[in-house]
């Protein structure tokens, strides 16, 4: 039979056998969901004594500091010292003419940012980008905006183009008639940043089928009215009382420049007087 002594001694070994053989159970992250367990981890299913599991950073996240594994020690782990943090993606590649907008995250995991080009640019490409894991996402860029191709005109040509086929925002395009033909309209246009000129095509037209507008001048005396009606001058008189009268001189000005160009209102040449005699 054994002694109480021994009985003692075989349960003190039992004890130690059983404690230096204890596992822990699969390790769990609390409390802090940008940590994970590694695959290998994840596939392992028994953690005896002294084993250890270890840890990294979730998708979006990176290293801040602590060690990124723990240790089963008498059934329990050790306390995990792993911590992450967002990612951040910095700021997106420069580009011309190209800036961005960023929302509270600023350029960490998770943020967004929007892409505006300068007047007279437009995007091509992704208008807003996503801070992922990986980087940016998308591609954004500025392209300049043109304007469509300018027309030939009848009896005029394009004095000025920049030598494009499509005017980009900015470029102004001239244009000069033919000998004998009057430019009517704007001589320039300018490409707009919306993609469209600020003016209508100008036209040629041939100097003489454009009329003078008529003018009708009345003066009345006692219970004669005269009416003459000539090309559009202005006249000034006064009927001052019997036997008193005005010489009213009328003038229309007109003065030709060279090919096409014609200017109405700048050379003046006398060309009709109207001498207006009342008498009583």
């Amino acid at each position: 039979m054994f002694s109480s002594n021994s009985w003692t001694k075989c349960l003190i070994c039992l004890i130690f056998i059983t404690s230096g053989n204890s596992e822990c159970p699969k390790p769990q992250v609390e409390g802090n969901q940008h940590v994970v367990l590694t695959n290998d981890a994840l596939l392992k299913n028994d953690f005896s004594e002294g084993s250890e599991a270890t840890f990294e950073c979730a998708n979006g996240y990176v290293k801040d500091q602590g060690s990124e594994s723990i240790t089963c020690t008498s059934g329990e782990w050790s306390t995990l010292e792993l911590t992450c943090k967002k990612k951040d993606c910095g700021a997106p590649m420069e580009m011309p003419h190209l800036t961005y907008e960023f929302d509270k995250e600023g350029t960490l995991f998770g943020a967004s940012a929007r892409a505006f080009c300068d007047k007279g640019y437009q995007i091509q490409g992704s208008s807003y980008r996503q801070c992922y894991a990986t980087g940016w996402s998308g591609r954004s860029r500025c392209e300049v905006v043109t304007c469509e191709e300018p027309i030939d005109i009848m009896n005029g040509v394009i004095s000025k183009n920049h030598g494009k086929q499509f005017p980009e925002y900015g470029d102004v395009i001239q244009y000069s008639c033919d000998e004998g033909y009057t430019l009517i309209g704007n001589k320039s246009i300018e490409c707009n940043e919306d993609g469209e000129y600020n003016s209508f095509f100008p036209e040629c037209k041939d100097v003489n089928d454009i009329p003078l507008k008529p003018t009708t001048i009345s003066t009345t005396s006692a219970s004669i009215t005269t009416t003459w009606t000539v090309p559009t001058i202005q006249v000034s008189g006064t009927h001052h009382g019997i036997g008193e009268h005005d010489t009213n001189t009328a003038t229309i000005s007109g003065r030709y420049h060279g090919i096409g160009e014609h200017d109405i209102n700048a050379a003046t040449s006398k060309i009709i007087q109207v001498i207006i005699i009342l008498s009583l």
